[in-house]
């Protein structure tokens, strides 16, 4: 049993600084004044002695007035009577004090705690023979208070300075403080409209390391404006006591009465770690029912690695070192710094807690590392030699050789940020990964209950913005098509268009021209010549009535033909178009189906789409059949028995047509030669009128290629085009801004995220470390890339040559705020008419491309934007990344998992470690147990490590591996913190002095 208790006391010293009750003010049997525990024997010292020692207090404060009788005595009962016990004794000395602040006069008491291992009987006779009371005994001499008999304690009073000045001659500075009473016989009692009392409350507060009082003392002492002359005040330490001075008062040990709530106290069971309370007051003490931590490792085993344990195979022979002999490291549930030279095994410890955390950045590894060029511990005959275990506090074990992998099938038990990572991601110019991280911590944030069964960022990124995403890409797809027509247009509005165009036209009216000119000259009817030749005439007449005729009808048939084929050609696309919606519509439904199959709707009658294609479908067959019709080809053999004017097909037409010109040309052949020259004549201006007319066409249904299609055309450009032009550009911005629409809609699911996060940036943020996080419109890295694949910079134009487009480039950008499209939409056309100024067909690879890649607005993003001091993350440097990134995981990570921390100081300053960083990492120590890896003593000893490893390496003996481990306060860790982290003790005094540090 004792053994035990001496494995358990080692491993608790080990483990550094924890919470334990402590009661620092207790009075004895026997105490001077108000001693209700009974006549003293033996058998009352036992009850006594006992009724401590099976309290869950650890340390007492005993107390006596003017006094040390009942300490020394409880000391000694105490060995006597539980010779291997571990409560640890203080001797607590209470004075009445000359000097009151109260209205009623009543005085202050205040106490003096002395470290035992200085509190011999001796030193503490001398401190009460040197302490005069205010009762005068004659010839100017005052009595001391050893001298004090047991009619004279109640009357009694000290000065504070006199306590003071008898403390400094009896004991070193470090052995003792004194702690005054808060409350009602204490400074909080002050008449507040005396200035007197007030500036003695203020003295008595300066001359007081602590305070006894209640846990709603503790704001108003932690403040630093308490004086009245508006000096600064340190904060101070406030403990409750019990102030038992009977058998009945030692019920209030346990805490569960609610005027004397349990003080306790994180340190060493010394009173050196009762001293670190005066450095550390807000952080070492916590009065009430449990410290949160300790509530939090009885509910979240699972999150508080409790020990390790390295050990070497049993086959393993030694051949290539001793290395990890029976290592057995017990870890605190708050920050343990490992220490250590350099080479020492520090991230040997931190890559080995993460192998067994089934972390995701063994990649990273710098110990138990497999790269090729460094394998360092994982070559052949080391790691696959020595096994590892990780013991959480919950019970549960991860086991395996060093050798092994981290089981990726398991969820990460550990956060590491190993040193090569966190590197990485700092160096990283893009921050592509960084901002991945950001947005992890950001997804902590979200409440269980709005994840929607997401499990990353990214998921629930991609559930929330489905919607706005899908609208942009439809709208993009219109954008496109507008594009192709702006093209058109803009092809139709240059000059040389309008040239062509003229050209033509005046070619035609030359053709026109020609043929007036190619009329033959007129020849009159000649007159009859005979009863044959003017039956001829007349049959000439008729079939030539006929010809003209057949001639309106074909291109009457021809202009049918013409639009039939493309109203058929527009029929089956709006068929199609159609049916593709009613697919669409389909697929999508199924999709909602499965999506939302667990909500229990009927999806097939919430949404009903119907389509009635039989109309679309009739015109088209309507439409088809006359086509057939038209093109119909009988191979009609006509003779004089065909009804000529019952033709319908243009091949049947074409066949008539000739039959009835070779009959005109048979029926010339017996006419005289006025005759033929007439008919001739009349024939030539009938064919020349024809051509005119095709050439000429129809104004009210021009035909292209025809002067009256010209002439429109050209009287668009001069009247419309303009107009029409600018209506596309302004379609086109209207989609630009329908898709920046589905875009901010993307951005606010951002900005909904960001309320909590802001909230605690905001308390981390100081004068020289102004950090806030924005959701904004970020430009992707690879714009510049994708532009210019755009561009032919050896053409003459604001971007011509590769250096100097570039700088044009980066010029325009820097001035566009991509969260407004009064700034966008601007740099955009300016852009497009910067090049037009200069040809942009020359310049643009392919327009139509630069515009959809332009007006798009594809290449920039809704992101978190991380600002430090105003500037973003692209220009920060790696230390200032890095310094946000760790506030990012220490006070802002939601996730409870331990954090396990490389070294991440290398790239940052001291004055940024000691303001941010280690006031961030006493922040995450509330929420998460945090093991960090550092040589940094603002990180170790600037945060309040609880638990120092301090690990060795010794090379040249085998490559053995040990390590001592306890609280900074322990004498022998405070020693290697000195040597390790401040270069020793010399040269730490050294630098004190030369800094002119007091």
């Amino acid at each position: 049993m004792i053994e035990e208790m001496q494995i358990s006391s080692k491993t608790e010293e080990q483990r550094g600084s924890i919470w334990r009750k402590w009661d620092l003010h207790i009075h004895a049997p026997g105490t001077k004044l108000a001693d209700n525990y009974g006549i003293r024997s033996d058998e009352l010292w036992e009850r006594y002695i006992q009724t401590l020692e099976s309290s869950s207090v650890q340390a007492f404060g005993i107390t006596d007035y003017f006094s040390f009788d009942g300490y020394l005595e409880t000391i000694a009962r105490y060995r006597q009577l539980v010779p291997e016990g571990r409560k640890f004794f203080i001797p607590n000395i209470e004075f009445r004090l000359l000097e009151t602040v109260s209205t009623d006069g009543r005085n202050v008491n205040s106490h003096v705690l002395i470290d035992p291992e200085a509190a011999t009987p001796d030193a503490l006779a001398k401190f009460l023979s040197d302490l005069e009371t205010h009762i005068s005994v004659g010839g100017g001499r005052r009595l001391r208070c050893g001298e004090l008999k047991q009619a004279q304690f109640a009357a009694a009073t000290v000065s504070v300075r006199d306590i003071e000045e008898a403390l400094r001659n009896c004991f070193s500075p470090e052995d003792y403080f004194i702690v005054t009473a808060a409350g009602n016989d204490g400074l909080r009692g002050a008449a507040k409209k005396s200035q007197r009392s007030l500036s003695i409350s203020d003295e008595l507060d300066r001359a007081s390391a602590a305070f006894f009082g209640k846990a709603g003392n503790s704001s108003y002492f932690l403040l630093d404006s308490r004086y009245e002359d508006g000096a600064k005040s340190d904060p101070k330490p406030v403990f409750d006591g019990s102030d038992a001075h009977s058998f009945p008062d030692l019920s209030r040990l346990t805490g569960d009465e609610p005027s004397f709530q349990s003080t306790w106290i994180k340190a060493n069971l010394t009173f050196r770690g009762l001293r670190q309370t005066l450095f550390e007051p807000e952080h070492r003490v916590f009065i009430g029912d449990k410290p949160p931590v300790l509530t939090r490792l009885e509910r979240e085993g699972t999150r508080f690695i409790d020990r390790l344990t390295i050990s070497p195979i049993s086959t393993y022979g030694g051949q290539n070192g001793s290395w990890f002999q029976s290592v057995d490291i017990p870890f605190n549930p708050e920050l343990t710094a490992i220490i250590g030279n350099k080479g020492s095994g520090k991230s040997a410890i931190a890559d080995i807690l993460a192998l067994l955390g089934d972390t995701r950045q063994a990649k990273f590894f710098s110990f138990l590392t497999d790269n090729p060029s460094n394998k360092k511990f994982k070559r052949p005959g080391y790691a696959e030699h020595f096994r590892a275990r990780l013991t959480w506090k919950s019970g549960s074990v991860t086991e395996r050789l060093l050798s092994n992998d981290p089981d990726k099938l398991k969820p990460e038990a550990v956060k590491y940020l190993p040193q090569n990572y966190f590197e990485s991601l700092t160096n990283e110019i893009e921050v592509q990964e960084l901002r991945r991280e950001i947005e992890d911590v950001v997804f902590s944030h979200v409440d269980l209950s709005d994840r929607i069964d997401a499990s990353s960022f990214h998921e629930l990124e991609e559930r929330k913005t489905l919607n706005s995403r899908q609208e942009a890409s439809q709208l993009k797809s219109r954008l496109r098509e507008l594009n192709v027509r702006i093209v058109e247009l803009e092809a139709q509005s240059e000059p040389e268009f309008r040239a062509r165009l003229v050209a033509e036209l005046d070619n035609l009216k030359s053709q026109v021209q020609t043929l007036e000119t190619s009329k033959p000259t007129e020849e009159q009817q000649p007159p009859t010549e005979s009863d044959e030749q003017k039956a001829a005439n007349d049959k000439i007449a008729v079939q030539t009535t006929i010809l003209d005729d057949l001639v309106a009808r074909g291109k009457d048939a021809s202009v049918r033909l013409a639009a039939n084929k493309t109203n058929f050609q527009e029929t089956q696309e709006l068929l199609e178009a159609v049916t593709a919606v009613k697919a669409r519509v389909d697929a999508a439904k199924i999709s909602l189906k499965e999506r939302f199959s667990s909500l229990g709707f009927d999806l097939d009658n919430v949404i009903i789409v119907t389509t009635d294609t039989e109309a679309i479908s009739a015109r088209s067959k309507q439409l088809a059949s006359a086509i057939r019709e038209l093109e119909h080809d009988a191979q009609l053999v006509v003779n004089e028995k065909t009804d000529i004017s019952k033709l319908h097909s243009i091949p049947d037409m074409r066949a008539a047509h000739k039959y009835v010109s070779d009959g005109i040309k048979a029926l010339r052949e017996p006419l005289s030669a006025p005759q033929q020259r007439y008919q001739k004549y009349s024939q030539a201006i009938r064919e020349i009128a024809d051509k005119i007319a095709v050439i000429t066409g129809d104004r009210n249904a021009p035909v292209a290629g025809t002067i009256a299609d010209l002439e429109m055309r050209i009287a668009r450009v001069d009247n419309d085009l303009a107009s029409e032009l600018d209506n596309a550009y302004l379609a086109r911005h209207s989609l630009c801004l329908e898709i920046f629409e589905c875009k901010r809609k993307i951005k606010t699911f951002y900005e909904e995220l960001k309320s909590k996060v802001e909230t605690r940036l905001a308390a981390v943020s100081t004068g020289d470390f102004s950090v806030s996080i924005d959701a904004s419109f970020v430009l992707s890295s690879n714009f510049g890339t994708e532009f210019f694949s755009l561009v032919n910079q050896a053409m003459s134009g604001p971007f011509r040559g590769v250096e100097e487009g570039a700088n044009q480039l980066r010029q325009r950008l820097s001035a566009v705020d991509w969260n407004s499209m009064q700034s966008v939409l601007p740099f955009i056309d300016q852009i497009i008419a910067s090049m037009k100024s200069t040809d942009i067909k020359k310049q643009a690879k392919d327009v139509k491309k630069l515009y959809d890649f332009l007006y798009s607005l594809e290449y920039f993003e809704a992101r978190y934007e991380l600002r430090l001091g105003g500037k973003n993350l692209n220009q920060l440097s790696p230390g200032e990344k890095g310094l946000l990134l760790l506030v990012f995981y220490l006070h802002l990570d939601m996730d409870s998992t331990p954090l396990i921390i490389d070294q991440p100081e290398d790239n940052l300053d001291n004055d940024s470690i000691f303001a941010v960083l280690a006031r961030c990492i006493r922040e995450a120590k509330k929420t998460r147990q945090v093991i960090l890896v550092t040589h940094n003593p603002n990180l170790a000893v600037g945060a309040d490590a609880e638990q120092i490893v301090y690990v060795r390496l010794d090379k040249v003996n085998g490559y053995h591996f040990s390590y001592q481990s306890g609280a900074i306060e322990h004498p022998s860790t405070n020693g290697h913190i000195v040597k390790i982290l401040e270069g020793s003790r010399p040269a730490f005094v050294q630098r004190r002095l030369k800094y002119q540090i007091v």
